[in-house]
């Protein structure tokens, strides 16, 4: 993109002696570094600052004090915000999203209504913000269906949407338009990581593309995991992972509903991880009944409202006291706002006798 030129007081002198005019101006502290210096046939323009200390040049030097015209350096933008400052009209300013989430080379972002008709201009901005992002999606609701699936709109870059994420020493390969993965997690999976036990057996549900089992494998090579996904595209991309991982030897995935998928496996486990935070009530009475004695369900669940932490402690204990189990809740949390009024809660949960 061509840039307009500014002009400012310059000093003139010949190339051959360009570069200690250049250190001597440095050390003066009055060469201004917001423009480029630039070259014209023998001579070298450097751009000044202040002219106040400009004997003492002079006095070395055949120099010249002129205006030229320069060329201002790019600076990159430290936030979303300094990027757009003088392109969005002043009153708009407020509603620019202070969240960046970043999936490898793609960068999603959360458009509020008053400024979808600028999404265009913040996409760009974007990517000037982060130079190595090739895409910008913007959110279009909530994670929905069966398979997981958010809706994204591109508004920066190209099309492609598979990229490599890495996250705490593994690499992940997925489609953001095909598959889930929540980069906000992966605190959570880093925690669940460190919980598992030598030679524990764990089932991971809902396992997407694999953040949670990969994790866990590469950090504990005695342990033995099941990671089920139902949708084909996240499944194909669990497969793959696992191979890229390096973790064939712990970590077995089978494609379709957990529930299905292990009726003819007769193995229970220590440990099942149940990241699906909208529905993970519907298959509780599925993971208690395949959990050990003073085994660890890790479950994520969606609660609105004020007080939703206690509202999903009463709620899973509740279900689970008519399901037939005695449950103890070890720990229990907000992880992340997904809507106004709506957050993930983590429980850590262990079935008594």
């Amino acid at each position: 993109m061509k840039r307009e030129l500014e002009e400012r007081m310059a000093v003139k002198i010949e190339k051959s002696r360009a570069e200690e005019v250049r250190r001597r101006l440095t050390q003066l502290e009055i060469m201004d570094n917001d423009f480029k210096p630039k070259i014209d046939g023998d001579y070298v323009y450097f751009p000044l600052k202040k002219v106040s200390r400009l004997d003492l040049l002079t006095r070395d030097y055949p120099i010249e004090i002129v205006q030229a015209f320069f060329e201002r350096r790019w600076k990159k933008p430290r936030s979303l915000r300094e990027a757009l400052q003088n392109i969005l009209p002043e009153e708009l300013l407020r509603y620019i999203p202070s969240s960046i989430d970043l999936v490898g080379d793609i960068a999603i972002i959360q458009i509020p209504r008053e400024l979808e008709d600028y999404s265009g201009e913040i996409g760009r901005a974007v990517m000037e913000i982060y130079p190595r992002v090739k895409t910008v999606l913007s959110k279009q609701g909530e994670t929905v269906g069966e398979y997981r699936i958010r809706m994204f709109k591109i508004i920066g870059g190209g099309p492609d949407t598979e990229t490599i994420h890495r996250e705490h020493g593994c690499i992940y390969k997925l489609d953001l338009m095909r598959a889930f993965f929540n980069p906000r997690m992966s605190g959570e999976r880093l925690r669940i990581a460190q919980q598992v036990r030598d030679g524990e057996n764990v089932l991971d549900m809902f396992a997407g593309v694999g953040p949670f089992s990969i994790l866990i494998a590469k950090r504990n090579p005695t342990v033995k995991i099941i990671a089920t996904e139902v949708n084909p595209e996240a499944y194909r991309y669990l497969s793959t992972n696992i191979v890229l991982n390096k973790v064939e030897d712990r970590v077995r995935a089978i494609h379709g509903d957990v529930r299905t998928v292990l009726k003819n496996i007769n193995v229970n486990f220590d440990r099942i991880i149940m990241d699906l935070p909208y529905s993970s009530l519907d298959y509780l009475d599925f993971a208690l009944s395949r959990l050990k004695e003073k085994g660890v369900v890790n479950m994520y669940l969606v609660e609105g409202g004020v007080d939703s932490v206690k509202k999903a402690h009463d709620k899973v204990t509740e279900l689970a006291g008519k399901l037939g189990y005695k449950i103890v809740i070890a720990y229990s949390r907000q992880v992340l706002e997904v809507a106004p009024l709506k957050s993930i809660i983590a429980l850590d949960l262990t079935k008594r006798s």
